[in-house]
């Protein structure tokens, strides 16, 4: 900091020079600023003691530093010192007079500050300014007295001089912070007003953005939040920017860090921060010098989100600004775990709604005086009404419907914990008659007071069970339009090309005597409930579950076009989500699922069979009866999707697929052209088994013997001295048992004592061979 040259002073005695000193410190001290008192007062010392320049340095013991806001001279407005260090700090440590008459034979002084400056320091003498208590509370420190070095009478009048001075500085100092206070105050007022009338998070992070940026006197700021679902930093508002979302990784950048450690991180220039990254400004075309990076925490002190303000306007953001920053961000974790509330709470408003409004079964809500208060769009269908406001009698049609408002009656006074009915009889204002299960249940709030009752109403008619059955195996699109025709819903059937899909699992009976009933009754829903996702995701009808086999149709009830491409699109994904399914198996130490598809395309009989009582809506013929013996040939083939000739004309041009020519079918008259869809590599799924049983393999011109570890269908690792390279292709020739069977093969892990391999170009009869093998009751299942 360069200090400001002070004329030289008239001749007099130091009381002469003393008393205007004074005078002027006293007006200063009427400005209420902390700032022009400090610099009042350093002028004054220069004057008093006849020096070329003088600095006053503060005490803050907080951050045991020493600063100064007020040296004279142009430059930086405030700088700081680590107490002890230097001799301003060596004062104010130690509270010693230190009088250097020449500074550079002074082994404590700092050249590097001539130099860097161009000044020349001849003469230095530094003395503590002490408070009423005998607390140092500052340092004045003088360099070059006009008329030589200073003396002990200088030293006599600096004190006498301090000693005025703390009175005033001190006293600046309790208003100052008084003054501060008031200012926060009322800062934080006018933020509060600003945000605690918006409870909608899109528009209070922009005023919250908007006043930070305000008040804290900066160029831009931005809020980020913590979700606490991908432990990501996210944000839609930062000033200067586009109304993007912004996510940023925990830990990754300053805001990142600030998130991590908790910290609050003040930066004079940005780009000498290795944390800073200029790709943003890059970006924006915005050019960050300084940055104030704060936390923001909730009530059990848990980070939310992180406040970045940048670029002070007049400076560097100051002890003061953290300070700031820090009151604002308080209340801004109030206003931001309000919103959070209430957008919760209309979450689950809506949410409810939501259900209410998309639920076959109806409610009625009445209030404690019997008047209909919510009506939902089921129990509109059912009633033929959806006023409210009316009273229960009329609004149930009382004179037809006795029994049921008797019933609400009862429950309403109390009489009676609830009301049922079922296949109640209920004739509508408008005479049209339905049949309805009826319950009526009273409504109490956390301390058992009663506000009104709710009515639920199932409607049980024909249509209604239907679409409860056709909910239960497709969309509820395909069932609306199934029972917009009212002929689809008579018995018979007709005659529809579709496309049918079979899935089996893999060596269920192996699985089921090594499980409990009850796992495996939990392993078929938790299967069935993902595979059948995905028939629905592709507008498919779950025909039938049978044991672990299901079976889908794709183009019935309602007839649509590329229902063999759905068909396979469905067996893609189930084969996808199986893989993921496998996956979180093995991660729980539980043996992984194998299965195999059937997809066949052709004619079959689509309709209702049974009775008027009890009907099921199903596909029969050739066409299913095909897709099952697809199904079961799965085994035999490295690819466990297969289709017959009519699937792959529909899907060659979009889906991968390989010629597996013709195959015997159980049943048919001649020889099936099937094809096996490729799949993802990531989909492929074999279970790895402990086996152990001889190996050779080609060395050279020579076979070296090994030993198995584990094998699967779709490779190998064994203990072997042969030395091959990965992504070489060798032969290998397995002993199982009652002949060796010869495999080709590519090296995919090489390890001192053994090789991982990988089988390829498979032969039906081979895989059979290997697949018969591998299942052995002496295989033991590992993942």
């Amino acid at each position: 900091m360069t200090p400001v040259q002070t004329p030289i002073p008239t001749p007099g005695s130091a009381n002469e020079r003393l008393f205007p000193v004074l005078l002027e410190i006293m007006a200063a001290i009427s400005d209420h600023n902390l700032d022009k008192l400090l610099q009042t007062i350093t002028k004054g010392a220069s004057s008093v003691l006849g020096a070329e320049r003088s600095t006053l340095f503060v005490v803050d013991r907080n951050k045991k530093q020493i600063w100064s806001k007020v040296a004279q001279g142009a430059g930086i407005t405030e700088i700081r010192i680590p107490l002890g260090a230097g001799i301003a700090g060596h004062v104010a440590l130690t509270g010693e007079i230190i009088n250097i008459p020449n500074a550079y034979a002074d082994p404590r002084f700092n050249r590097e500050i001539d130099k860097r400056t161009g000044y020349t320091t001849r003469s230095i003498l530094c003395m503590p300014m002490k408070d009423a208590t005998d607390r140092i509370i500052g340092v004045f420190q003088l360099l070059n007295k006009h008329t030589g070095a200073f003396t002990a009478d200088d030293e006599q009048l600096l004190q006498a001089f301090a000693a005025q001075a703390a009175i005033a500085a001190k006293n600046a100092m309790l208003n100052d912070e008084i003054r501060k206070r008031m200012e926060v105050s009322e800062t934080l007022l006018k933020v509060m007003k600003s945000v605690a009338s918006e409870l909608h998070i899109d528009e209070l992070l922009k005023k919250i953005v908007n006043s930070t940026s305000e008040v804290m006197n900066a160029e831009r700021a931005s809020l980020f939040l913590l979700d606490p679902k991908t432990g990501d930093l996210w944000s839609k508002v930062a000033q200067g920017m586009e109304s993007m979302e912004i996510r940023v990784p925990i830990g990754i950048g300053i805001a990142g860090h600030v998130a991590m450690t908790g910290e609050t991180i003040n930066i004079e220039d940005a780009y000498a921060d290795t944390r800073f990254n200029p790709e943003i400004d890059k970006r924006s075309g915005f050019r960050t010098r300084s940055m104030l990076c704060m936390p923001l925490r909730n009530d059990a002190g848990e980070v939310m989100g992180v406040m970045q303000v940048l670029n002070k306007l007049n400076g560097i953001f100051t002890e003061e600004d953290e300070r700031l920053l820090n009151a604002l961000g308080s209340q801004i974790s109030i206003s931001l775990e309000n919103s959070r509330l209430y957008e919760q709470v209309l979450f689950m408003q809506n949410y409810n709604s939501s259900i209410l409004g998309s639920i076959a079964t109806g409610v009625v809500t009445l209030g404690p005086d019997g008047r209909v208060i919510f009506v939902n769009r089921a129990a509109e269908n059912i009633f033929g009404s959806s006023e409210t406001g009316k009273m229960h009698d009329e609004f149930f049609n009382a004179t037809q419907n006795p029994e049921l408002t008797h019933g609400i009656d009862r429950v309403l006074q109390a009489a009676e914990s609830e009301y049922k009915a079922y296949h109640a009889h209920f004739l509508r204002q408008d005479n049209d008659a339905v049949n309805v299960n009826f319950q009526v249940l009273p409504l109490h709030d956390p301390s058992g007071k009663s506000f009104g009752l709710v009515v639920v109403a199932d409607d049980i008619t024909q249509e209604q069970r239907l679409m409860s059955t056709l909910r239960r195996d497709v969309t509820r699109e395909v069932a609306e339009r199934v029972l917009a025709d009212r002929q689809r819903l008579k018995l018979g059937g007709d005659r529809q090309t579709v496309a049918v899909l079979f899935c089996d699992i893999r060596d269920f009976s192996s699985i089921s005597e090594e499980s409990t009933a009850e796992e495996i009754v939990g392993l078929l829903n938790d299967y069935f409930t993902r595979m059948m996702e995905a028939v629905f995701r592709y507008e498919g009808m779950l025909d039938k579950v049978m044991g672990d086999s299901m079976m889908a149709v794709f183009g019935a009830p309602v007839a649509r076009e590329n229902g063999a491409e759905r068909a396979v699109m469905a067996a893609l994904e189930m084969r996808r989500i199986l893989a993921r399914y496998n996956r979180q198996r093995v991660a729980r130490g539980l043996q992984p699922i194998q299965t195999g598809i059937g997809i066949t395309k052709g004619e079959a009989i689509t309709g209702n069979i049974g009775s008027e009582q009890r009907m099921d809506y199903t596909v029969i013929g050739d066409t299913v009866n095909l897709a099952s013996r697809l199904e079961g040939l799965t085994k035999n083939y490295e690819h466990k999707i297969l289709i017959n000739d009519q699937v792959y004309e529909d899907i060659k041009d979009k889906i991968p697929c390989v010629d597996f020519g013709f195959a015997q079918i159980r049943g048919k008259g001649g020889a099936v052209h099937i094809y096996g869809v490729k799949e993802p590599l990531e989909n492929r799924i074999f279970q790895r088994i402990p086996k152990r049983f001889e190996v050779c393999c080609g060395l050279g011109d020579q076979l070296v013997t090994g030993a198995a570890i584990e094998a699967s269908e779709g490779g190998m690792s064994f203990c072997t001295r042969a030395d091959h390279e990965v992504g070489s292709a060798i032969d290998l020739h397995c002993n199982f048992g009652a002949e060796w069977v010869q495999f080709r093969a590519i090296v995919r892990r090489v390890n001192p004592d053994n090789m991982g391999v990988e089988f390829i170009d498979l032969l039906p009869g081979i895989r059979a061979k290997l697949t018969d093998f591998l299942h052995t009751r002496s295989a033991a299942a590992s993942a």
